[in-house]
């Protein structure tokens, strides 16, 4: 406990701050969340402040392991009931759109000479949601850097407002119904919290679509990481390894999670404080993520995978408004 319990509160201290930060005028305006303020706060600390030696064991611990707690917990904002209603055609759409997203970002970032697994964390963000998305892929990566992280998540997270900002405004340019919005918000934005802050923006009914679309684009993380955990089994060779196998039994715990959530054991009160306790375990673990991660290592990574987030965010954006204009 000595080893970890300085390092956590410091963690626990800057969630908490995040969260008072995100209930001011100042930032309420811009919608920042506190996940988000949380590892700008961390950052801010680490690279102005310094962490010291012995908080480090604390931070560590919260940046992974409270982190696959948190993604475990996100199961309770699901239901497999949810998914059920959108129908056949709009799951096979939320499949469609993700995988072609993420396949460009590592294409295109193999084609920029950016390191494959920076391609795929902003691939993964972009295309599935976000930050959660980021850390899950990161968690089941062979070759984790803290940098590539928090240059990821802040790549999506720039975009993302960007998307929350300027949906509610095309809609009124363009006239959408509420079933086109809410679904080409839910299939193209990036974060939970952005979905539902555009979606709600324009109507009760897009603000709902929108967040089924999103929630069940969430699920895509489940096949998403078994494949790169599998990817990762093969040796140089190309076979299989069965020793190098390591089980993503976050990933399985998540979706015994939302099983869990589907028949209602908790009850919707009990299952509404999970919600709760998972938005304060993610921030701080996006706190323990900011205050690992230096400027200067961040400067290393350069501009080229900013462009990546570019292409990336409109893709998903673009083809998810032709295919829905085409189908609908």
């Amino acid at each position: 406990m000595q080893k970890y319990i300085r390092g956590v509160i410091l963690c626990v201290a800057v969630a908490w701050a995040a969260f008072l930060f995100a209930e001011s005028p100042l930032f309420k305006r811009f919608s920042l969340s506190p996940v988000i303020l949380a590892i700008l706060l961390g950052m801010l600390i680490k690279n102005f402040l310094g962490v010291r030696r012995v908080l480090r064991d604390g931070v560590k611990l919260c940046s992974k392991k409270v982190l696959r707690l948190a993604i475990i917990l996100l199961g309770f904002k699901l239901s497999l009931a949810e998914v059920s209603t959108l129908g056949l055609r709009a799951t096979l759409l939320i499949v469609l759109v993700s995988t072609a997203t993420l396949l460009l970002s590592v294409w295109l970032g193999k084609k920029m000479g950016i390191a494959k697994h920076l391609s795929l964390l902003i691939g993964a963000g972009s295309s599935i949601c976000g930050a959660s998305a980021v850390i899950a892929v990161d968690a089941v990566s062979k070759d984790p850097k803290e940098e590539d992280v928090a240059f990821a998540v802040g790549v999506v997270t720039v975009f993302g407002t960007l998307f929350m900002l300027a949906y509610p405004l095309l809609d009124k340019l363009f006239h959408m119904t509420d079933l086109f919005y809410g679904m080409w918000t839910g299939l193209s934005v990036h974060e939970v919290a952005q979905v539902v802050a555009a979606g709600f923006a324009v109507s009760e009914e897009a603000g709902e679509v929108a967040t089924v679309v999103k929630l069940t684009r969430v699920l895509f993380i489940i096949p998403v990481t078994l494949w790169l955990t599998f990817a990762a089994a093969r040796g140089q060779g190309g076979k299989m390894s069965l020793k190098n196998i390591t089980v993503p039994w976050f990933v399985i715990l998540f979706f015994g999670v939302v099983v869990l959530n589907s028949v209602n054991i908790l009850g919707e009160t009990a299952a509404a404080k999970m919600v709760e306790l998972d938005n304060f375990l993610m921030t701080v673990a996006m706190a323990a993520l900011g205050l690992e991660t230096s400027f200067s290592s961040m400067r290393k990574v350069g501009v080229k995978p900013l462009y990546l987030g570019v292409v990336s965010s409109l893709f998903i954006s673009v083809v998810s408004a032709g295919l829905l204009w085409w189908i609908l």
